[in-house]
């Protein structure tokens, strides 16, 4: 879907926030001023949205109501002892976005500056679809945000002869809601529940559909000082900085929203659909705390040997103190013999077999320090060839512990009678880890129109990990303590080759290959001593590239990217009957993406723009050694689409250019049919915008640019529940000083 927003952004219709700017030539049209200083841009967006406001505002990051106010602005003022003030900002009300800044700079002595900026970012909190029952339970408020801030403030000293000076504080914010991709369960599906002797559910009813939502309250303190000096063929920058973070982040999630199961249950004498044997409500509130002090501190240098030979190297330490708490409050809802009544960490099967939700609270701290170190040089044998090499490595420890407190109740059903149970479990981590990266890159012109390109990289790393986890065991409800270690290697090779070439002046090809090549060991000791996993998955490809130049007035770039990857996973000491241990494939994938820009100057005032893709693209996610009814669970995941979008600009007169754009996106991959026997993967979507724009110059100081567009969007992953549709407008007027 990533490709689908894209899409939809560079249309330029989604906020109908962007000046219109029509590259056309001057020949016939009077040169339209660029202000670079002084100058002041008001504008004003709406849209008139059918459908669902809350997945427009998400889709396109724009506010449902428009955005009215300054869109740009920047003042240069000359002060006394030739030193400038520069203020620049932007406030757009409805979208939230503000900036205000100033800076002072002076010849040969330095700058300093301070500012602050906000935006909001829009999340649609929807939830999940299912087609069978034409299921869709928003339950809360879609329509989300998060306002983002940045405060900071920066100078540099700069004297002659002496060594640049800088510092930087930022700190950044993030505050309000946004939707969560772990969802809440549901029966209310449409798929039928059976009761009675000898029932049997041909289909699970139950799937992940309800909306959740995170809470989020976060700061982040940063500082920095940097000294940068050259002395002779050398030049070196030693800097200092620190940071704080204070998160504090809120989950909450529904499960079984709208359902309770009856007491007493209704007695049934032949399998009959009864869906008010539903589960129990609960609600989830996952509390998680953040608090982290930290320190770096680092020095680079770079020397130039001789024409022909440049060393460069540095060392950076990293430590932090972190401090981490959290809690679990899961509240169900059950009804018994004594009435209906909330539960924490409530449960009705209180068997010796049942595997009890609970309530944790949990505290504790931890600390790493990271120790990086490079040493390279570039070198230039001849004016045609350029070589850089170099070796990364690092060492990574941490470690951490926290003491938690767990609790549930057991409620049985015909008493009403509550057993408490509660448990105290210590975790910890340990891990060490020791990578090293040598890298090559080498670039070669000697060949006439012709650039040759390849880099290689190999990291290898060596990891210790060691986990203590206690927690409450769902059969005795007691502690339940696991000790698992893991020695862990990893190599990844990275290269590539490639080239372009300049045939003639009316064709420019160019051409890469690239590898990647990843294989993951974990070994286990401890309580999982014996047990081996292997994770090994290549990626290889190419891209292609052709420019073509017909005549002087027509471009064609047309492109094509092969990708293709191929896994394989090795089992070892998993079961006892070795059912699945060796090695087996899966999970690999293939993608083929087509594109193709088509540009061509009409006139010195007119042109046409024309760009299309269309991408194939799968990943097998079939296991060989499932069989039976688990097998029908699996499908291979697909994200195949095509985009396309056409400009057309041109003078009107000597004072006025416009531009006529159209966009147009289609996935087609949702799965319905998947749907009995889980959720239904892929997404379909199909949506397109057109629009018109105008520039005009008023005066050499002003102009006026407007743009009115239509956007439809309809989204068959979400029902139809998503879709939209509607004009936009926007207008500004930019003027100079």
């Amino acid at each position: 879907m990533k490709s689908f927003t894209f899409a939809l952004r560079s249309a330029g219709l989604a906020a109908g926030l962007a000046l219109l700017s029509v590259p056309v030539g001057a020949k016939e049209t009077d040169a339209f001023p660029t202000f670079e200083t002084n100058y002041i841009t008001f504008s004003a967006g709406s849209a008139d949205i059918n459908g669902s406001k809350a997945a427009y505002q998400a889709r396109t990051a724009s506010a449902k109501s428009g955005a009215l106010g300054i869109e740009d602005m920047r003042f240069d003022y000359d002060l006394k002892n030739d030193a400038t003030l520069t203020v620049t900002g932007r406030a757009l009300a409805g979208q939230e976005d503000y900036l205000l800044n100033f800076k002072v700079a002076k010849d040969e002595v330095g700058s300093f500056e301070v500012g602050y900026k906000t935006f909001r970012t829009f999340y649609d909190g929807a939830g999940g679809f299912f087609p069978i029952g034409n299921t869709w339970l928003p339950v809360f408020s879609r329509e989300l945000y998060v306002d983002r801030g940045q405060f900071s403030l920066q100078g540099t000293i700069a004297l002659p002869n002496a060594p640049v000076v800088s510092f930087k504080y930022t700190q950044t914010t993030r505050d309000g809601r946004k939707d969560s991709t772990i969802l809440g369960d549901t029966n209310l599906t449409g798929i039928p529940i059976y009761a009675g002797p000898g029932a049997v559910n041909p289909l699970a009813a139950t799937r992940k559909l309800l909306p959740a939502y995170v809470d989020l309250d976060e700061t982040n303190d940063a500082w920095e000082i940097d000294v940068h000096h050259t002395m002779g063929n050398t030049t070196a920058v030693l800097s200092i900085g620190g940071n704080s973070i204070d998160n504090l982040n809120v989950r909450q999630m529904a499960q079984n929203y709208g359902e309770l199961a009856v007491y007493p249950a209704p007695v049934f004498t032949a399998p009959t659909v009864n869906n008010v044997r539903a589960g129990s409500p609960r609600s989830t509130t996952m509390t998680q705390r953040h608090e982290e002090e930290g320190f770096h501190a680092s020095g680079t240098f770079e020397t130039v040997v001789n024409d022909q030979v440049t060393v460069f190297g540095g060392l950076q330490y990293h430590t932090a103190d972190v401090e981490i708490a959290t809690s679990r409050q899961l509240t169900a809802t059950i009804a018994s013999a004594t009435g209906v009544k909330d539960y924490l960490g409530g449960f009705v099967n209180t068997g010796a077999s049942a595997r009890a939700p609970y309530h944790v609270v949990a505290k504790g701290d931890m600390e790493y320090t990271v120790l990086t170190g490079n040493l390279g040089a570039r070198f230039k044998p001849t004016p045609d060839l350029d070589i850089e090499t170099a070796l990364r490595g690092e060492r990574w420890e941490d470690s951490g512990k926290n003491l938690g407190n767990y609790s549930s109740q057991g409620v049985a059903l015909a008493t009403g009678v509550v057993t408490s149970y509660a448990s105290q479990g210590l975790h910890g981590v340990d891990n060490v880890e020791k990578p090293w990266t040598p890298t090559v890159d080498i670039r070669y012109t000697g060949i006439k129109n012709v650039a040759l390109y390849a880099n290689w990289e190999y990291r290898t790393s060596k990891q210790d990990e060691y986990v203590r986890y206690e927690g409450l065991n769902g059969q005795t409800k007691a502690n339940e303590l696991d000790l698992i270690g893991k020695n862990i290697e990893e190599t990844h090779s990275n290269a590539t080759v490639g080239l372009t070439w300049k045939v003639n002046p009316a064709l420019k090809l160019g051409a890469e290959l690239y590898t990647k090549d990843h294989e993951n060991d974990f070994a286990g000791y401890a309580d999982v001593l014996g047990r081996d996993y292997v994770l090994n998955y290549d990626i290889y490809g190419t891209k292609l590239t052709a420019v073509v130049n017909p005549t002087s007035t027509v471009s064609l770039t047309s492109r094509y990217i092969l990708r293709r990857s191929k896994a394989a996973v090795y089992h070892g000491g998993l079961t006892a009957t070795g059912a699945i241990n060796g090695t087996v494939d899966g999970n690999d994938s293939t993608r083929h993406s087509f594109s193709e820009g088509i540009t061509w100057s009409i006139s010195n005032a007119a042109y046409v723009q024309v760009n299309g893709t269309v991408v194939f693209d799968q990943m097998q996610t079939m296991y060989p050694w499932v069989e039976g009814v688990a097998k029908r669970n699996l499908r291979n995941a697909d994200n195949d689409y095509v985009t396309g979008d056409a400009t057309i600009g041109f003078a009107v007169d000597k004072k006025t250019d416009a531009m006529i754009q159209a966009t147009y996106y289609r996935a087609n991959n949702f799965d319905v049919g998947y749907a009995p026997v889980g959720m239904p993967l892929g997404a379909s979507a199909e949506e397109s915008t057109i629009s018109v724009g105008v520039k005009h110059k008023l005066s050499e100081k002003t102009v006026l640019s407007g743009k009115l567009g239509y956007m439809d969007s309809n989204n068959a992953t979400l029902g139809g529940f998503a879709d939209f549709s509607g004009p936009l407008a926007y207008v500004a007027l930019q003027h100079a000083f």
